[in-house]
């Protein structure tokens, strides 16, 4: 997760969605899914789990926005209170989100805020 001054993170434009999580209360798989559910507003639908995570983050189309920027404030306190193994699996889902979106226009980007 790429590290980034608060002074230099961008703000949401008609081109960029920007969203934050704090990783102080995201320490939980649990806490996670309902705090980013909510920040790029999921669809009902979603699932709360690693699958549904992933086909979401790799779609984002309602978001409207070409490009989703999420900042986690905190990053490591992120998903604290879970295994090594769920945290690197969270991770390769953001690394696959941001490598296959479905629409090859659109683009998921997750940055570590300092």
């Amino acid at each position: 997760m790429k590290q980034i001054k608060k002074s230099d993170r961008p703000i949401s434009t008609p081109e960029l969605f920007v969203a934050r999580l704090d990783g102080g209360k995201t320490r939980t798989l649990d806490k996670f899914y309902k705090k980013i559910a909510k920040k790029l507003y999921f669809p009902d639908y979603f699932g709360h789990n690693l699958d549904a995570l992933a086909d979401c983050l790799c779609d984002l189309s309602w978001i409207g926005q070409p490009s989703v920027k999420l900042f986690i404030k905190n990053p490591e306190e992120f998903l604290s209170e879970e295994s090594e193994e769920m945290r690197q699996s969270v991770m390769e889902i953001f690394e696959d989100a941001r490598d296959n979106p479905i629409d090859e226009e659109s683009s998921f980007e997750v940055m570590g805020a300092v």
